[in-house]
């Protein structure tokens, strides 16, 4: 191996060395806890990371779902008319259950996006809660938490387009709106409380092209 070919080989190294290093410093920043690097670079390192390289650690399931939450959906047909609401993730809901043992993988495709709508680092959480409890003004979305519900809504709206063929009387949607519902049931100790009652959050997402979701 010649002098020149050793040179070109240890330039080659470094710089893939130099990128793979970049890569993996994003990569720990989009998933580090809130800093003032996160709070100025989150923009951009969403940016970097979506869609091939986004983060996504909600496999073993930290904060275990205490609440039933789905989505229903609605669509702007091509003569203007706007059809009705449509449980679209009840399908996906009847499938896990009528099979145990193989269960459907779509309903995570929901409930993981509902998951990065309604979640927040734990210290804006204890900040907006402390706010709230002192009738003080809340803190607004911080920038990388509105680059998150943008991804998560698309992902919904692109599922509800989805299933959404006969909204239309046979014609593709234009645009489709997503509802996202939150029933939060009874504590634990209220369970003989015949007076405990859900309570159910509802958040309208604005409307999306269809040729945004293709």
């Amino acid at each position: 191996m010649t002098t020149e070919h050793r040179t070109t080989r240890r330039a080659a190294l470094l710089v893939g060395g130099a990128l793979l290093g970049v890569h993996m410093t994003v990569a720990a920043l989009s998933q580090a806890p809130l800093s003032p690097a996160k709070l100025v670079y989150g923009d951009a390192v969403a940016e970097y990371l979506d869609p091939y390289f986004s983060q996504n650690w909600q496999l073993f399931a930290p904060s275990p779902m205490s609440d039933d939450r789905g989505i229903i959906a609605r669509a702007t047909c091509g003569d203007g008319s706007v059809s009705e609401y449509y449980d679209v993730s009840a399908e996906a809901m009847a499938k896990v259950q009528d099979s145990r043992f193989f269960p459907s993988r779509d309903v995570r495709v929901v409930s993981a996006a509902l998951q990065n709508v309604t979640s927040s680092e734990e210290l804006v959480r204890r900040v907006r809660q402390q706010q709230t409890n002192d009738k003080k003004p809340v803190l607004p979305p911080l920038p990388y938490e509105k680059v998150t519900e943008e991804e998560a809504v698309k992902t919904l709206s692109r599922y509800a387009y989805d299933r959404l063929p006969s909204a239309c009387d046979g014609g593709p949607p234009q645009k489709v709106q997503v509802r996202m519902y939150v029933r939060q049931l009874p504590p634990w100790s209220k369970r003989n409380d015949p007076s405990a009652e859900d309570k159910v959050m509802v958040k309208d997402f604005g409307w999306v092209k269809s040729e945004e979701l293709r």
